[in-house]
């Protein structure tokens, strides 16, 4: 039996789209819901890192930033934008310029595989936050592994695994 290639290749596709929306798409959406009702029920703001600007995010530039939080913020986003929760402004969660436990929950998506360090990045929101809700791509997804400005892949136990961009760099 010969193998219908164009086949394979469209439920590939079908595949791969799917894997997309659902977990750039659903799983942050549920994720910062569940974020901002914890954040209110503490009576603190949300502070979300990693909003996307169109410049940074693919997902942002179809979909427009990820306005979750009471502050948003974005490396990619201007330097002089004010915080408020209808913007995004400029924050590196390296180095995160607020008070320790400003926040009730801190809140990040498809974030952390992309720092340098993602163990000084959680330990930056920690600071700021009394709960930390992280999002990061599902091991199954074909973005996870194929995204050129992915560092890392994080599993769910805490564990990191550098991708192929973090291990090129890293040999020269």
């Amino acid at each position: 039996m010969a193998w219908n290639w164009k086949k394979v290749m469209m439920l590939g596709a079908l595949f791969a789209g799917g894997a997309y929306v659902y977990d750039v798409l659903m799983r942050p959406a549920t994720a910062a819901r569940d974020a901002r009702k914890l954040a209110d029920s503490m009576g603190k703001p949300m502070l979300n890192v990693g909003a996307g600007t169109p410049e940074s995010s693919f997902r942002a530039r179809i979909a427009g930033p990820q306005l979750v939080g009471d502050h948003n913020l974005d490396l990619a986003a201007p330097k002089n934008a004010p915080p408020g929760p209808d913007r995004v402004s400029y924050g590196d969660v390296q180095k995160l310029p607020y008070r320790d436990k400003t926040f009730g929950v801190a809140f990040t998506s498809h974030l952390l595989e992309h720092v340098d360090d993602p163990d000084k990045a959680k330990a930056e929101l920690a600071r700021v936050a009394d709960k930390v809700v992280n999002v990061t791509p599902v091991w199954w997804a074909p973005h996870t592994w194929l995204y050129p400005d992915h560092q890392w892949y994080l599993s769910g136990n805490g564990k990191k695994f550098p991708l192929w961009r973090h291990r090129r760099r890293n040999r020269r």
